[in-house]
């Protein structure tokens, strides 16, 4: 009997993105027990990102840590926001083909967003979610920013423009609302803290928000520090910024990727 067993209800919580993955079990409390982080290159494909899940993830480790749910968020960019009236369930593919690069085996799926009346649609990668069926049985799985688009919703009457942008590493997701409808929802790459601040700047830009009332509100792997300097460039032109990451007393917001995580179950 392992050290976990006396929780009831542990949770597993699996992130996936293009260069890795993390797993975070909780639980029935909500309190992390347990925090990893894994990293490939950029340019790793879908069975070298299987291949290094099946390493961590397998019946050995289900057992161990007693878990009894299983939550798998991916944050690939792509994806599409429809709203429910132009929505069709039959064509998935339609919603992607202009904006992602489609191949041939391709799996679609949606999550519908009730609070917005719309639904996100994007690729997750069947062979991982095959495997964790395989292994775990039936599980619940996400797209990234339908989590953040619902949690945006439920913020967004503090401002008549508001903006929820989450960060990972190299990649952060931006929902904006205005007069609390979502305006737009999207993921932007960067390598520079001028990368950052531009996308941000360019996104009020474009939507025609004021700068002076506008309120930002930050998550994941993005801190109030000298040493940000996207956030120091983003100060000079941007009045009301938070930092909003969930309060955790585990001990793990020291390790890379923790807040990227947590901040998303």
């Amino acid at each position: 009997m392992s050290e976990y067993s006396i929780h009831t209800y542990n949770r597993l919580s699996i992130l996936i993105l293009q260069d890795g993955f993390s797993f975070l079990v909780l639980n029935e409390y909500q309190t992390p027990l347990v925090f990893e982080n894994f990293k490939l290159e950029a340019t790793s494909s879908a069975s070298e990102l299987l291949k290094l899940l099946r390493s961590k993830i397998n019946s050995q480790f289900l057992n161990y840590y007693g878990i009894k749910e299983l939550e798998v968020i991916y944050g690939n960019p792509q994806f599409s926001i429809v709203p429910q009236e132009y929505f069709e369930e039959s064509h998935l593919p339609h919603y992607l083909k202009y904006s992602s690069k489609l191949i041939e085996g391709d799996d679609f799926s949606y999550d519908g967003i009730q609070s917005i009346q719309a639904n996100t649609v994007y690729i997750p990668y069947i062979n991982i979610n095959n495997y964790l069926f395989d292994e775990f049985g039936s599980f619940k799985f996400t797209h990234l920013v339908s989590g953040l688009a619902e949690n945006g919703y439920e913020e967004r009457s503090i401002s008549a423009e508001y903006l929820k942008i989450h960060v990972c590493k190299n990649q952060f997701y931006l929902t904006a609302f205005k007069n609390q409808k979502l305006q737009l929802a999207n993921a932007f790459s960067f390598e520079t803290a001028e990368d950052f601040a531009y996308y941000v700047l360019f996104s009020i830009e474009e939507l025609n928000f004021n700068r002076e009332d506008l309120i930002i509100d930050f998550t994941g792997n993005f801190y109030n520090s000298e040493n940000n300097i996207a956030f120091t460039i983003l100060s000079t032109y941007i009045r009301h910024m938070h930092f909003k990451n969930k309060e955790d007393l585990s001990g793990f917001s020291f390790k890379e990727g923790f807040n990227e995580h947590f901040n998303l179950v």
